[in-house]
């Protein structure tokens, strides 16, 4: 395993909140074009995956849904995924939920409904509404050498919707660097 024995800290009145996503070297997580994707390698795949498995509960937006909606419940049925959960103790089932406009709303539904670990995996617009309020706890980030440049708003960055003033930019501890060949794995905790 990539991160064994991941611990999150426990939040009060609130679940953890945690979000994996990958970029290219200039900072490209999605590009509306066809032949981007996957950005990274088998290894980052796995990577997702255990983050995944880490989780109470997942959750996507609705862009990130309609695009990898099918692809994403295919596979949280998969026997080795379940295997893995079971593994980390965790139900086989991973809830899988679309993100709401209502952050409130459906911060205190996961809260009340036991959820301690949650993967918000976007996308950049997602991640820029828990990011404006507060939620994100931690970030990992995989960086791909790649350059996909950008034509006519063709990329998104890894947030999006949102440029944050510059008093209340969002400040990141890095917590731990791996590197598998050219790739490099982030880990940080976002400074609230």
């Amino acid at each position: 395993m990539f991160y064994p024995k991941l611990v999150f800290p426990t939040k009060k009145d609130r679940p953890f909140f945690y979000t994996n996503f990958v970029q290219t070297l200039d900072g490209k997580v999605a590009v509306k074009r066809r032949g981007y994707w996957p950005i990274g390698s088998k290894i980052d795949h796995d990577v997702l995956v255990e983050l995944r498995a880490y989780a109470d509960c997942l959750i996507h937006g609705k862009n990130l849904y309609n695009e990898f909606g099918n692809i994403t419940r295919h596979s949280l049925q998969e026997d080795k995924f379940k295997a893995l959960r079971k593994k980390l103790g965790k139900t086989a089932n991973l809830p899988y939920i679309v993100g709401s406009h209502n952050l409130k709303k459906l911060i205190l539904d996961l809260y009340h409904r036991g959820f301690k670990n949650v993967l918000v995996e976007g996308g950049p617009t997602l991640l820029g509404s828990f990011l404006k309020e507060n939620l994100i706890d931690e970030i990992f980030l995989t960086i791909v050498p790649k350059i996909y440049g950008t034509q006519n708003l063709t990329t998104l960055n890894l947030v999006e919707g949102i440029l944050f003033p510059p008093d209340s930019t969002k400040k990141l501890k890095l917590l731990s660097v791996k590197q598998i060949g050219n790739e490099l794995f982030l880990r940080y905790s976002v400074m609230n």
